[in-house]
């Protein structure tokens, strides 16, 4: 127990219920998801790559929005203010979905697709920033991974909830289950913040019962005048691309093979359980391991090379003679599974540990840009790419060959966003006392002795 969960005494309440959040967040989402995804794919492919420009701009004014909020609000108001909008604005599509014509569900279906694919990233985002504020930098390495397993065990619970019961409850009950999830969320915040506000935790961090202040584009200001949030930055709309490049190729192998709503709908939540499985066991054997033994830098670029691999192979084996449909979707599923075992169990826990390095109001005003904005704005440059590439008629070949230089790029930034944190780390002390240091970029915190960002 102690190698899988490396948790300390005084620590496993905090833990529990940072799992426990995780694990409803995901679970309401991933009800959600496969939703999302069949509704994306209803009428065309050249749909679907508008709803990712779309996507982009909403995404830039929901997360400016919300550092407006963050400046006026302390962390426990402003986190259950952001997830009950979704609430409300999941109820008003149930509404909706009982009103509106055949022609304008349609409609609703893209406005649901847009807004999903904006809020996904933004409560996560949002949640790892809380998680990054209450934990430290050595406490975010030893820890993340196990509260990542409750994530993983609310996705895998919601995939199967949806393969079971996709075609026996209507769509309305499906979103009203992730509502009752979302708020339940909210209450783990609540707990979570509370247990943090000890005379301890008050003087790690002595501003974190209050608003972090300052101005709405604040965020924004921060991200582009710090060369490590660029980098951050970069790195996301690389891993964006080459999802999106996979989320393509997965959307036309299932619209090929099935052309029923709830059967796509049941396609997609297969194939999302099969990838929570996948994360779980990797989290559990694998996760702390490569981030304690091999560091960041390695844990970052193993997503590079299970991209070029997984094109690679997908390449040659649409290529062979006699091959089948369901035998390039097969080694598609297994090559989506891994990727995403690897970006959710290896990447994700050791991506939000670079955050760790930042002051408060960079987590809650820069880290939503970063984690949203930019992470879309990758989806609409992939989108751009897999058009080129299907306008040129290039297939699974000409995906392995964008690959391949993107890999290097990809692999050698892991590399240096790791000795960027490793010199940022060095920087502070140990119970990571950021908004003490001088690294911030944000009117209200200090700059270094040199006046300038690390």
């Amino acid at each position: 127990m102690a190698r899988v969960f490396p948790v300390r005494k005084g620590e496993w309440g905090r833990v529990g219920l940072s799992a426990a959040c995780f694990f409803f967040l995901l679970f309401g989402y991933f009800l959600l998801r496969p939703i999302r995804e069949a509704m994306g794919v209803q009428r065309s492919m050249s749909d679907l790559r508008w709803l990712f420009i779309t996507t982009c701009f909403v995404s830039l004014i929901v997360t400016l929005a919300f550092g407006g909020v963050v400046s006026r609000m302390d962390r426990r108001r402003f986190i259950a203010l952001a997830y009950r909008a979704v609430m409300v604005c999941l109820l008003g599509f149930i509404v909706a979905r009982q009103v509106l014509s055949d022609e304008l569900l349609v409609y609703s279906g893209y406005v649901y697709y847009v807004g999903l694919s904006v809020v996904n990233l933004f409560m996560t985002s949002v949640f790892w920033g809380f998680m990054a504020d209450v934990w430290s930098l050595s406490q975010g390495k030893r820890l993340f991974a196990a509260i990542g397993i409750g994530g993983t065990l609310g996705a895998l619970l919601g995939s199967n909830f949806v393969w079971w019961l996709a075609s026996h409850i209507p769509t309305w009950v499906q979103i009203g289950v992730a509502i009752v999830a979302f708020e339940l969320a909210v209450q783990c915040v609540g707990l979570i913040d509370r247990r943090s506000g000890t005379p301890v935790q008050a003087q790690v961090n002595p501003a974190m019962g209050a608003p972090v202040g300052g101005q709405w584009v604040d965020g924004f200001q921060a991200m582009m005048r710090s060369p490590y949030l660029l980098g951050i930055g970069l790195y996301i709309m690389l891993l964006a691309i080459s999802n999106t490049m996979i989320y393509f190729t997965q959307a036309k192998l299932v619209v090929d093979a099935s052309d029923e709503l709830s059967g796509r709908i049941a396609l997609f939540a297969q194939l999302d359980m099969w990838t929570q499985v996948a994360t779980l066991l990797v989290q559990l054997f694998v996760t702390a391991h490569i981030i304690k033994r091999l560091g960041i830098g390695v844990a970052l670029a193993l997503l590079p090379i299970v991209t070029l691999a997984g094109f690679a192979l997908l390449a040659w084996v649409s290529r062979v003679e006699g091959v089948q449909g369901w035998q390039v979707f097969a080694v598609f599923a297994i090559f989506n599974a891994i990727h995403r075992a690897t970006r959710y169990a290896v990447v994700r826990p050791a991506r939000e540990t670079l955050f760790s390095v930042v002051p408060s109001s960079e987590k809650y005003k820069a880290k939503p840009i970063v984690d949203v904005f930019l992470y879309r704005g990758g989806d609409v440059a992939g989108a751009g790419v897999e058009r080129v590439i299907a306008a040129m008629g290039w297939g699974l070949m000409g995906m392995a060959m964008v690959a391949a230089p993107l890999a290097v790029l990809w692999g050698g930034l892991a590399f240096a966003l790791a000795r960027s944190q490793h010199r940022r780390a060095m920087d502070m002390d140990e119970s990571n006392e950021v908004e003490l240091k001088p690294t911030s970029t944000i009117p209200g915190g200090a700059l270094g002795p040199t006046g300038r960002m690390t």
